[in-house]
């Protein structure tokens, strides 16, 4: 019934059926129609596999419907997904912002990309975030940069996670390599203020500067391999997304460095976290 062309008598199957597995609600949605995708949007419960098509096949209606539904659950890649679909569609915009489980950084594309219309709506209906509105900035390239200083529940949450695998000395390159992998950004991000000795915003930061030096800097201090560094390196670029000639003269740049003297260079800024970012971070390529 749930895959009847008519939506008449698929509706209330999709929309209300505890019975359903995931995997014929992926079959519906592949292949239904937008009308049926609507239905599967407004489940109670409506997991990561089907929501990760929804966003991509779903129409306007469909992906603002499920945006909305407080029980569907979304990957990274969904999620963004509904940031680039959110351009030039505020009700869509605000739907994903308004939600509780968006990951911090995705959130910040959303808020670099939104009207002020839609920011001021935010600032309304979610003061927690405030501070998280005013700290991104977009650059005249389009970039996005966090304003240094999280302070959110999910970073809380992670630090706790991740210094307890310190103190038991399982915060190993392969943990990083993994964290970095799921795109776990704030989870990767206390990994390496930890292990660098450096303060969360910097390790935030230096995942974010859009010339990149900084995290082969950080991966190089720590003697990680290439495959660990390139996950790192997607994890902090816009949209996960790295041409093949940039990743190539990345990996050409990572080789270059030296460690001893990368370990110097965030020894030294160490002391001088309080300046401004970039200056310990110069001129990698005289480290060989």
């Amino acid at each position: 019934m749930a895959s009847d062309d008519c939506i008449d008598v698929a509706w209330p199957i999709l929309s209300q059926s505890e019975r359903l597995d995931t995997e014929t609600l992926i079959a519906c949605a592949k292949s239904k129609s937008q009308q049926h995708l609507l239905a599967i949007s407004k489940r109670q419960a409506v997991p990561v596999a089907v929501t990760d098509v929804l966003v991509v096949r779903g129409s306007s209606e469909v992906v603002t419907s499920v945006a909305s539904n407080a029980g569907a659950n979304f990957s990274g890649s969904g999620f963004l997904h509904l940031v680039r679909r959110s351009e030039g569609d505020s009700i869509l915009a605000e739907s994903v912002g308004l939600r509780k489980d968006i990951p911090r950084h995705i959130f910040h594309q959303l808020i670099a990309k939104a009207s002020e219309e839609v920011r001021e709506k935010l600032r309304r209906e979610r003061p927690d975030i405030e501070t998280d509105i005013h700290r991104v900035v977009v650059d005249v390239t389009g970039a996005v940069h966090a304003r240094f200083g999280p302070a959110s529940k999910d970073y809380f949450t992670a630090k706790r996670t991740i210094a307890k695998l310190h103190e038991k000395g399982e915060l190993t390159e392969d943990k990083v390599f993994e964290l970095a992998h799921s795109l776990k950004f704030n989870e990767t991000t206390v990994a390496l203020s930890l292990l660098c000795q450096l303060p969360i915003d910097i390790a935030e930061r230096a995942l974010l500067e859009k010339d990149r030096e900084p995290a082969l800097i950080l991966a190089k201090s720590l003697d990680f391999s290439w495959p660990t560094t390139m996950a790192l390196l997607f994890l902090g670029a816009a949209n996960y997304r790295i041409t093949a000639g940039e990743l190539e003269r990345l990996k050409l740049d990572f080789h270059r460095l030296n460690v001893k003297a990368c370990r110097e260079v965030v020894t030294i800024y160490r002391t001088r976290k309080e300046e401004a970012f970039g200056g310990a971070f110069q001129q990698p390529r005289r480290m060989i």
